[in-house]
């Protein structure tokens, strides 16, 4: 009974790290489009917006978005340099750096309005042009990915979501024949998988990747499982970063809907 519900929990942490990685891939995405529109709303700019590519691995959809954030802020670079020369340089740190609270850019925000609202055309396209051109997001992104030398980022994103009787079918049609799980062989030995030579599938080649030997069933769950949890836990906290900056832009933004409603 207690390895029939260990082996349980090896399955829901496996479902539950597909889950999650399949989720942030999105999160990640859904960030960038919201800012684009900003930019294409205040700005006049025309970027298309970004949609996940299932067919492409976690990694080539995070590059593509991260390669989106630097174009976005390299067309801010004339646009934040006018901006710098036109407000005081101790305004200009406040909103062109680190993000420290909500409540200190918002602040600032109400004193870049108060201050500028008949010198500078629009406080919001200035607001979006400086912030976002000096954002960290897309450095923070490839720093991770490169810290995460892990085979789980070459999933395509689509197979995240890959039926769970269809990865136990991967895994038993290379199972080591005459064992079964929990069981020992005749050499005392136990139950082990051996991965033979695999089609050209990322989700295979994944398997491949990380079970390296001979391996049993329910050890080759709890393996793939820990690998997918750690790649949740280094993509994780800068869409957390990501996520906090788009908020906050965009109660900065209301913000100064507010203040113009007010006058």
């Amino acid at each position: 009974m207690l390895a029939r519900l260990g082996f349980q929990s090896d399955k829901e942490r496996l479902a539950a790290a597909c889950q999650n990685l399949y989720d942030l891939v999105h999160i990640y995405v859904s960030s960038t489009n919201t800012i684009l529109q900003l930019l294409n709303t205040h700005l006049g700019t025309s970027f298309p917006t970004l949609a996940v590519k299932e067919n492409f691995s976690i990694k080539e959809n995070l590059q593509l978005l991260v390669n989106a954030l630097k174009d976005m802020q390299a067309s801010m670079e004339t646009k934040d340099k006018d901006v710098e020369e036109s407000i005081s340089h101790r305004l200009y740190a406040k909103i062109a750096g680190h993000i420290t609270s909500l409540q200190d850019t918002v602040t600032a925000v109400k004193e870049l309005y108060e201050s500028y609202k008949g010198v500078v055309n629009s406080i919001k396209c200035v607001l979006v042009a400086v912030m976002l051109k000096h954002d960290r997001v897309p450095d923070t992104v490839e720093s991770a990915i490169g810290q995460l030398s892990s085979p789980a980022l070459s999933l395509r994103v689509s197979e995240l979501l890959m039926d769970y009787a269809d990865i136990m079918k991967m895994l038993q049609q290379n199972e080591t024949p005459g064992t079964t799980d929990g069981s020992s062989s005749s050499s005392g030995t136990s139950q082990q998988l051996k991965l033979r030579s695999l089609p050209s599938s990322s989700t295979l080649a994944f398997l491949q990747a990380i079970l390296q030997g001979h391996r049993s069933i329910k050890k080759s769950l709890r393996i793939t499982a820990e690998c997918l949890e750690e790649a949740f836990r280094v993509l994780k906290p800068p869409c957390d970063i990501f996520q906090a900056f788009v908020k906050t832009l965009q109660a900065c933004m209301l913000e100064i809907t507010d203040k113009k409603q007010e006058t």
